[in-house]
């Protein structure tokens, strides 16, 4: 596994040798970037269930100003810290070692206000749905902020959650890329 684009470009990134995480591919990282483009540079990023933290990584070399990444798993935090080490981006991190819903309620008390947030939770546990409720009740998400949620093809995720909209959705293999954005209610 490897970084896509900019400037951490080929850098190979650790993953777990178990299949206990199940990481976003180079295939579907690439799309995810090249569909979100040069908007992602000067960025507030947050990379829920971030596993290996490839995706935060990867909006790291591609310009983002400062990546969140919440993750449960110690061996995954470690993973996520040795990555960061070994593409030299310790700089304008957060790795929190914390549950989803404990993490995002973290981010409001800190004041955050995200320009992405980037989802990918173990499928087929419902956990997209909950996460995306969650979100939308949170004042986390900037005006014009976009929510994408990597999910199973057979997983059905909800289209309008109070202020999120899926206004987009792209099929890779087995799995897809919904995009939500913010709309005024």
């Amino acid at each position: 596994m490897r970084i896509v684009a900019g400037k951490n470009k080929g850098n190979i990134l650790k993953s777990p040798k178990d299949l206990s995480v199940r990481p976003t591919s180079e295939k579907v990282r690439e799309a995810l970037f090249d569909i979100l483009g040069t908007s992602v540079k000067e960025t507030c990023f947050l990379d829920l269930f971030a596993g290996t933290g490839a995706v935060g990584i990867e909006a790291l070399s591609r310009g983002a100003r400062e990546v969140i990444f919440i993750e449960r798993e110690p061996k995954c935090v470690k993973i996520i810290k040795d990555n960061l080490e070994k593409t030299g981006n310790s700089q304008n991190v957060v790795v929190y070692k914390i549950d989803f819903l404990s993490g995002l309620k973290l981010l409001v008390k800190k004041n955050y206000l995200l320009d992405y947030i980037f989802l990918d939770p173990p499928y087929s546990r419902g956990l997209v749905n909950i996460s995306l409720l969650e979100i939308a009740k949170l004042p986390i998400l900037r005006h014009n902020g976009l929510v994408i949620a990597q999910h199973h093809k057979k997983e059905k995720v909800l289209e309008n959650i109070n202020n999120l909209r899926l206004f987009n959705q792209r099929r890779y293999g087995e799995c897809y890329l919904s995009f939500y954005d913010y709309v005024n209610i």
